[in-house]
């Protein structure tokens, strides 16, 4: 039996603004690495939404998720850490808000997109930023959401107490 609460679950949002993309800055001790704006879901909450939601309180940026650019999967050399990143091609709402700062040693930047290769970006996406950013857009799927339909006992559950 395999045990699934090894697989972590992560949404990060692609946010490119013309030559440039929204990245977070992070500063630790002597050291500094970048990360695109993300994080994991909370309960009962879709993939898209915990983008939205993660993009705002970190950036203060308000963005919708319709798209995913490429899903990624880092496990570390023991076996102890995996993780399942879905990243979503996401634009912005409303329109050319000023990236704000959330938590301290954090700073939300547009970086020229051509400077990813030599930022620590976490995990190294840079070429496939830049590829991206390259195609126009193009190699991209939609995001379908949440398709669970209740069948047998969930649905004569979900007809006598109503959805959860």
């Amino acid at each position: 039996m395999t045990d699934r609460s090894l697989v972590e679950l992560r949404c990060s949002a692609i946010v490119f603004r013309d030559d440039r993309l929204l990245l977070l800055r992070r500063r630790r001790d002597s050291t500094e690495d970048w990360v695109l704006p993300g994080g994991h879901p909370r309960p009962r909450e879709g993939a898209a939404a915990c983008v939205e939601r993660e993009a705002l309180e970190e950036t203060g940026i308000r963005i919708q998720a319709p798209r995913v650019a490429f899903v990624l999967e880092a496990t570390d050399p023991a076996g102890e850490r995996r993780l399942i990143e879905v990243v979503f091609l996401a634009e912005e709402r409303d329109g050319r808000t000023s990236p704000r700062a959330a938590e301290p040693g954090v700073e939300a930047v547009f970086a020229p997109v051509e400077d990813t290769p030599g930022l620590t970006l976490r995990p190294p996406l840079a070429g496939y930023l830049r590829g991206l950013h390259r195609a126009h857009l193009r190699a991209t799927a939609p995001y379908l959401g949440n398709l669970w339909r209740a069948t047998g006992e969930d649905a004569i559950q979900e007809e006598t107490v109503g959805p959860r």
